[in-house]
């Protein structure tokens, strides 16, 4: 039996385990250990063989970085930094958090077993010279729009990107150009990495264009950070030598490691910087607080806020307790959450100025919670809708609709749109802790996006015939 059908028995037992013994804080330590186990092996199996990723295994996987890996990472910070169980620490009964963790073992176990039985995998078309220079002239302009976003603040701090106080209407040109920093990143760092015949000073170019992005990122996310930078481990130097690939992902993987990690600090930085001018959205003004923050921690208490937020803030499977607890037959969504998610997704242009409610604003009154800035996933939605079933159903509806839009993008064989489609997949189902509307906001940018193209390219094209019919 392969990993893949193995790793799907195994969260089987795991979440089955966590039901049967919910009261144990170490039996709740040790599984959460094994699925973490679980997910390095997969990311590590995505390192060496790339072009073996599957849609459905990524996601399921994905789910257990963010859920299980901090679970386990935040129990082993405040063990010993308080001597007790992050039960006690977070006020919560064991048993909750017990079931939550099994509930998240259970979605994971089924993604990767669908991804057996139905296999969608990343398939990369081969470019032409044509179509490299298409790329690079389409990353060139991603980040020179990225930059005008920030400067202009139509994409502010943390990703926010509205263009009116009351937070009804999203920015379209940001919201499209946040979708594709990342792919267009990643893509960068793809046709650098050797497997392409690029001119030395394109290679340079496109080094330089990937940097610039991942510095634009470095204002959107924290965890955007480690997402992109997996993303870049994954596919540099895609290509068949393995010695040649293995000598320069260990060189680069150490490189993205150190990156990354002052990207998290850069970050946090502006965050703080954040709170000191809140309202702000001068990207300069930014820029010049986190500098100063970074040359002075002690005096804005810098190390100490950066220790406290690490310790609590990446337990998101706290959330998902409190959604399992509160949530019963009589007070559940049935769909409201889901439908509410995807007509905020829709232009303004469309339908007018949006009054929808979502997420924490739309169920916290109807279960009783206090309306809070809370980790929501695909998880938390599923739940609030339609319980343990929208929790299972959710993620394989949302990779089916993704597959659909890749099966449209391949058809307009437009290269360097299926390579930014495929990539931004990626890194959105890595961002696990992201609201519902995030997916149907991909899928809108994406068409809108290839619409574009297609208009763009027929345009085109009618000169050239045009040209050669009168020459």
């Amino acid at each position: 039996m392969n990993y893949i059908s193995s790793s799907f028995f195994q969260l089987l037992y795991c979440g089955l385990l966590l039901i049967a013994i919910p009261d144990s804080s170490l039996v709740f330590l040790l599984i959460s250990l094994a699925m973490s186990t679980i997910a390095g092996i997969n990311v590590i199996n995505y390192i060496k063989r790339p072009n073996n990723i599957c849609f459905f295994n990524f996601f399921g996987t994905s789910i257990l970085l963010a859920y299980a890996l901090s679970t386990l990472t935040t129990q082993i910070k405040i063990y010993s930094l308080k001597s007790i169980d992050v039960a006690h620490y977070f006020h919560l009964g064991q048993s909750s958090l017990s079931i939550a963790l099994a509930a998240v073992s259970f979605t994971s176990a089924v993604l990767i077993g669908v991804g057996h039985l139905f296999p969608a995998l990343v398939q990369l078309p081969s470019f032409s010279k044509q179509q490299l220079k298409q790329g690079l002239v389409v990353i060139f302009t991603v980040a020179l729009a990225s930059i005008y976003c920030v400067l202009t603040g139509l994409m502010a701090f943390q990703g926010l990107m509205f263009t009116d106080a009351q937070h009804s209407s999203i920015s379209p040109f940001a919201s499209m150009v946040s979708f594709a920093i990342a792919p267009a990143g990643v893509l960068a760092i793809f046709m650098a990495s050797g497997k392409y015949e690029v001119s030395q000073v394109n290679r340079w170019l496109l080094s330089i264009l990937a940097a610039t992005l991942w510095l634009i990122t470095f204002t959107q996310g924290r965890r955007l950070l480690v997402y992109l930078a997996l993303l870049y481990l994954i596919f540099y130097a895609f290509d068949s030598s393995e010695n040649f690939l293995w000598r320069k992902k260990l060189l680069f993987t150490s490189i993205i490691g150190f990156i990354a990690y002052l990207g998290i600090k850069l970050f946090f930085a502006f965050r703080v910087a954040g709170w000191e001018s809140p309202g702000t959205k001068d990207a300069m003004q930014l820029i010049y607080s986190a500098i100063d923050i970074l040359n002075n921690p002690s005096r804005h208490d810098f190390d100490y806020l950066i220790s406290e937020t690490s310790l609590e803030r990446p337990f998101i499977i706290k959330y998902l307790s409190q959604i399992i607890d509160k949530v019963n037959f009589n007070n559940r969504l049935s769909g409201e959450a889901l439908y509410a998610t995807f007509m905020f997704s829709i232009p303004s242009a469309m339908i007018g100025l949006k009054s929808f409610l979502i997420d924490e604003e739309l169920i916290h009154p109807r279960i009783g919670l206090p309306i809070d800035d809370d980790a929501n996933t695909i998880l938390t939605a599923g739940i609030a809708d339609f319980g343990w079933a929208g929790m299972i159903f959710f993620p394989i509806l949302v990779m089916l609709v993704l597959i659909c839009l890749i099966y449209v993008i391949r058809k307009s064989r437009i290269k360097w749109l299926d390579y930014f489609t495929q990539f931004g997949i990626l890194f959105l189902l890595l961002n696990v802790e992201c609201s519902m509307a995030a997916y149907w906001s991909f899928v809108r940018s994406t068409l809108i996006v290839l619409i574009l193209a297609i208009v763009s390219r027929w345009f085109v094209n009618s000169i050239f015939v045009r040209q050669i019919k009168y020459s």
